[in-house]
């Protein structure tokens, strides 16, 4: 059968037509890939929340006005998002896996986000517009959709339990954070408590390696005259998950590691020489005690 010069043109339309759907179909597919690839991998979940509130100290305290989550959630990766016509504040705590209270983040009205915290949170809802300060069963499920929580699809198994504290392993000082806290001993082991703003740790615990060696540059951080820099340093040794404490060490300018320490945990302090006291330091002193620390081959 002879096709027309006209119904060869129609053919040769629809086949151009066909193939430049194929086309945008494959480069829609090749996008996205692309975004798929390149986007975090969060997840959404949705805890429970009941009527009541949190304290200060990480624990339930009865309030009929504000909405909790009891059971805690694993939070590597937190970003929480608030719808724009919201009518909410919120608040974070944050837990070890022991659930011992760590910290909590002041009243929140933004979005937020947190890439490498502690291993668990819980949330607590604060309406900001209602009337009768009281939550009704509808806001009880009302008032936990106005906001977004994701967190990393895989959560971060690098944590380790250390001196009964859940720490993140880092392998680079320029990782490490400090935080106020201090390490003391009591009835013969150690443990972390809290005092002021007079000395710090490490939030994270190093990996180490045997001949490598720890120095502290104290002229390479802003000190205020008449005070020196104290840096107390807790070896590990890691054995299956296992960390046993080998040594402590302090009143040092450098240190070298032997065969078996793999992991360290760092007490930072400054001391008065006048008055034979600690220092306070502030948060933004906190964030410089890694520029006065090295670690090099011996």
């Amino acid at each position: 059968m002879k096709i027309s010069l006209k119904a060869k043109s129609i053919i040769k339309k629809v086949a151009l037509a066909l193939a430049g759907i194929a086309a945008l179909t494959a480069v829609g597919f090749g996008v996205k890939a692309i975004v798929d690839y390149t986007k975090k991998d969060l997840k959404t979940i949705s805890p429970t929340f009941e009527i009541g509130n949190l304290g200060s100290d990480g624990k339930y305290v009865n309030d009929e006005s504000t909405l909790y989550t009891k059971d805690a959630f694993r939070c590597d990766g937190l970003q929480i998002k608030l719808d724009f016509d919201n009518e909410i504040n919120y608040q974070i705590f944050y837990y070890d896996d022991l659930d011992n209270f760590t910290e909590s983040t002041d009243v929140l009205s933004e979005a937020y986000s947190d890439g490498g915290h502690d291993s668990y949170a819980r949330l607590v809802i604060i309406p900001t517009n209602d009337e009768d300060d009281k939550i009704s069963w509808t806001e009880k499920f009302t008032y936990p959709q106005q906001l977004t929580i994701k967190v990393n699809k895989n959560q971060n198994n690098d944590y380790v339990n250390v001196l009964n504290k859940r720490l993140r392993v880092v392998e680079h000082i320029s990782d490490l954070r400090f935080v106020y806290g201090d390490i003391i001993s009591s009835n013969g082991s150690f443990q972390f408590a809290a005092n002021g703003m007079t000395s710090c740790t490490s939030k994270d615990v190093l990996a180490v390696k045997s001949g490598y060696k720890l120095t502290l540059y104290s002229s390479a951080m802003t000190i205020p005259s008449g005070v020196s820099a104290k840096l107390e340093v807790f070896e590990f040794r890691e054995n299956n998950g296992v960390f046993d404490l080998v040594k402590q060490s302090k009143e040092f300018s450098s240190l070298t590691f032997d065969e078996r320490t793999t992991h360290i945990l760092l007490k930072y302090a400054w001391w008065s020489d006048s008055s034979s006291s600690f220092v306070e330091m502030s948060e933004s002193d906190l964030l410089d005690i890694n520029k006065c620390l090295t670690i090099s081959k011996n």
